[in-house]
């Protein structure tokens, strides 16, 4: 078993198109429920059936790494927002995860008895990005894009992240709160009318990849320790 300290989170990465071995697959959807292998069922292309066996493999096997329970055993419950954590085994409960994939690239965050929510984004320039910033952003952050466009994936994958861990999807309005990015590695949050909440309880990670973004929110006031694992190998 792999140890996770109180204010430490996993990023495991899997990259689903370059995993091809067909007994790898099998094992895969093996260890998938019912209810996940009904919801694979209905995408329409072979593509993002693939990826979503992959990357929901990798939410079952990376928790398999942290307690004493077969891949395949795992039962989750989702909240009223959708938001999925674990219903069995109820002692296993105090693991967190939530899982994010973009084009090819899938990670799952975990962490003890503190609510995480990660998220990654495939980073190309579309001419409507600065459509959506004005419709979700906050105005702190649409005048922060005139002089840096690239952030739009800074501020996107951090709200993401952010309502994520709150458990409650967009239920939360993205122009409710902004991200103070002065200095990337420590990301900072604000809150406004509509969105009630304290900045101090909570901890960021922003990586600006190649390619793409991801960034982790976690409920926690102390420091918070990162380590990201690839493919199974640290």
């Amino acid at each position: 078993m792999i140890d996770l300290g109180a204010h430490e989170v996993h990023l495991w990465w899997t990259f689903p198109d370059g995993v091809r071995d067909p007994e790898i697959l099998q094992r895969y959807l093996a260890i998938l429920s019912a209810d996940e292998k009904e919801r694979r069922g209905r995408f329409v292309f072979e593509r993002d059936r693939h990826r979503f066996l992959v990357s929901h493999a990798l939410v079952r096997e990376s928790l398999s790494r942290y307690a004493p329970v077969a891949p395949a055993e795992w039962r989750f419950q989702v909240n009223e927002y959708g938001r999925p954590s674990i219903d069995w085994p109820e002692s296993q409960r105090w693991l967190r995860f939530n899982l994010s994939h973009s084009e090819g690239r899938a990670v799952v965050a975990i962490a003890r008895e503190i609510e995480i929510g990660v998220d990654v984004e495939a980073t190309r320039l579309q001419n409507d990005l600065a459509v959506i910033a004005s419709q979700f952003f906050s105005p702190r952050e649409v005048a922060r894009l005139g002089d840096e466009p690239n952030a739009f994936f800074d501020f996107w994958t951090l709200k993401e992240a952010y309502i994520k861990a709150r458990g409650m999807g967009l239920a939360i309005p993205l122009d409710s709160f902004s991200f103070l990015l002065s200095d990337p590695a420590n990301p900072r949050i604000e809150f406004h009318e509509g969105c009630a909440d304290q900045p101090g309880r909570w901890r960021f990670f922003l990586r600006r990849g190649d390619g793409y973004r991801v960034a982790l929110a976690a409920a926690t006031s102390e420091p918070l320790r990162v380590i990201e694992k690839v493919d199974g190998r640290d």
